[in-house]
């Protein structure tokens, strides 16, 4: 037989590897597609908190003293003789009126702590009293900041202190005068008059 009868024309192969690439492909995709998705950052919803806005009423500023206006009383507290007086110079030396300040003396002379009352809105200036008159009190006290409106003062200080301690006369006794002698009456004698006789012989004759 003729040998060309057994041959068979040659059929083109089938390319077998075009599905591993597709494959290949789609896992190297799907690869990189999940770890793009899972290293993407999270986008997180930002919670906007609504603060409610108090309105709370403003401080209102306290208004601005000025020193020479305010009307000051200083009264003796221990009897020390001028000792109120000591105050006013220490108070005008730093701006206070001495028009405005009023001396006077406590009924009774035992205040050991020197005081300090005044109005409301004063404690600005009762803080630089106080400053100014520790070189000449060793204790101050702020006894109040709530002297009456009606007050003709707006600030009031009592001195304090060693207690002034007058000195009591002693009674001086008076010369006990001696008594003056009075004459004694003399009483006169009247002399008694002698008599002599003489006795004269007359001769006989």
């Amino acid at each position: 037989m003729d040998d060309n009868l057994n041959t068979f024309p040659n059929l083109p192969k089938k390319n077998n590897k075009a599905p591993l690439i597709i494959i290949g492909v789609v896992l190297v995709a799907a690869v990189i597609g999940g770890y793009i998705m899972f290293n993407q950052p999270k986008k997180t919803e930002e919670k906007k908190e609504v603060v409610a806005e108090k309105n709370e009423p403003t401080p209102t500023e306290k208004p601005k003293i000025e020193k020479s206006s305010v009307k000051i009383q200083v009264i003796n507290g221990t009897g020390t003789p001028g000792q109120a007086g000591e105050v006013v110079t220490a108070l005008e030396e730093v701006g206070y009126s001495a028009d405005n300040i009023k001396t006077g003396n406590a009924e009774e002379f035992d205040n050991k702590v020197t005081t300090i009352e005044a109005k409301i809105n004063f404690e600005e200036i009762v803080s630089n009293m106080k400053d100014e008159l520790k070189s000449t009190f060793d204790e101050i006290t702020v006894k109040s900041t709530n002297l009456d409106e009606d007050s003709e003062f707006d600030v009031v200080i009592v001195t304090g202190g060693k207690i002034f301690v007058t000195a009591t006369p002693t009674k001086s006794a008076s010369p006990t005068g001696s008594p003056t002698p009075s004459p004694t009456s003399q009483s006169t004698t009247t002399p008694t008059p002698t008599v002599t006789l003489t006795l004269t012989q007359t001769p006989t004759l």
